[in-house]
Order: C-alpha cells, then structure tokens, then sequence
C-alpha cells in the first residue's frame, strides 16, 4: 500500500460514492488474494469489518467497536506472547536436563 493516494480516495469518495465502493472492494480483494497464505483468514477478517462497519449507528461507532476489535486481539496476542514465553522457558529447563554437560 506504500502507493496509497489518500486525496484520490477521499475525492472519489465526495464525487462518486458508488464508484469509491467499488474500487475499494477491488482493492481489497487484490490485497487479500496477494497473500494467498493468509487468504482465508483475511476474509474472514474483511467480513468481520464489514459487518461492523454495517450494524454500527454511525461512522464514529464502527471505528470504536473496530478500535476495540483491534484492542481485544492485541490483548489475546500478548497473551499468548507470554505462554510462548514460559514454554519455551520450560523447554529451556528441560533441555539442560537432559543434556550432558560440557
């Protein structure tokens, strides 16, 4: 996305809306296939989004049910950071264990 044209978005958004709705699924879709090995969870992401985006009252509140979307997987992320971390702590123990000293 290093290409991305925010005044062309924004301007196809104020002229034509319809057109900027098109382009932007294209444009995700693109994205989405170009990453074939992470292809299916990114569409399940995109509609999660838009599902959001969709039952929210207004703009303001999809961002924040988005904000807090991204919040709550940054929080199982970390999470899930520290198990790694004691596992492999864990594994590190038993590793000196079971290895001969030099």
């Amino acid at each position: 996305m290093e290409d991305f044209d925010f005044d062309y978005w924004r301007q196809l958004a104020e002229t034509d809306p319809s057109a900027y709705f098109k382009a932007r699924e294209e444009t995700i879709r693109h994205f989405i296939s170009s990453v074939p090995e992470h292809e299916k969870m990114l569409t399940e992401l995109q509609f999660q989004i838009d599902g959001i985006r969709l039952m929210a009252a207004s703009p303001v509140q999809a961002c924040q049910r988005l904000f807090g979307l991204m919040e709550d997987n940054l929080h199982m992320l970390g999470s899930s950071l520290g198990e790694l971390g004691k596992e492999a702590q864990s594994l590190g123990g038993l590793l000196e264990r079971i290895q001969p000293a030099t």
